[in-house]
């Protein structure tokens, strides 16, 4: 179906580097990226469900969404990300943040996200950047489960694309 997901942790920038070759070309990986029916299939780690409030997916565009557990083991996660750059079907670029219950960004939780989308052949190599603002809090990240949680993601997008054909 597809390969795994390759994770690269790099202190020195700050960074979490997460890549994963999907069968399927760029343009329909885009679309699973940026179609609120399309994303609330497969974003999240898995037993959780997303939920798109918005997604506007233009420079200064909001993506709020909320992931919820399926079982209602643990707490419902609020996300904004706004949109910084956007080059279809090759570039997605935003800031990504915790958000409260009335969707105010939690303060110090930015990431700058940047997501490209590399055609090879009839696949899509996907790489995704996340910045953080420091060495602790990438390394909280970890301890919170987004290295896993990203694994699982891509991997639910990957069977999606795969059943899809």
């Amino acid at each position: 179906m597809t390969s795994k997901t390759i994770i690269t942790k790099r202190p020195e920038t700050r960074e979490l580097i997460v890549e994963r070759t999907l069968t399927a070309p760029p343009e329909k990986v885009w679309r699973a990226w940026t179609e609120p029916k399309h994303i609330a299939q497969w974003w999240g780690p898995k037993h959780w469900t997303a939920v798109v409030h918005e997604m506007e997916v233009r420079p200064g565009g909001l993506w709020r969404y909320e992931l919820r557990p399926d079982e209602g083991n643990g707490e419902i996660a609020r996300c904004v990300a706004t949109y910084r750059e956007v080059q279809a079907p090759k570039l997605l670029a935003f800031i990504h943040r915790f958000a409260d219950g009335n969707w105010k960004p939690v303060e110090g939780s930015e990431m700058d996200t940047v997501v490209t989308f590399d055609q090879d052949g009839a696949r899509t190599v996907l790489k995704i950047t996340t910045r953080f603002a420091n060495v602790e809090d990438l390394e909280n990240a970890e301890a919170l489960g987004m290295v896993e949680g990203m694994a699982e993601t891509l991997e639910r997008l990957a069977v999606k694309l795969h059943n899809e054909g």
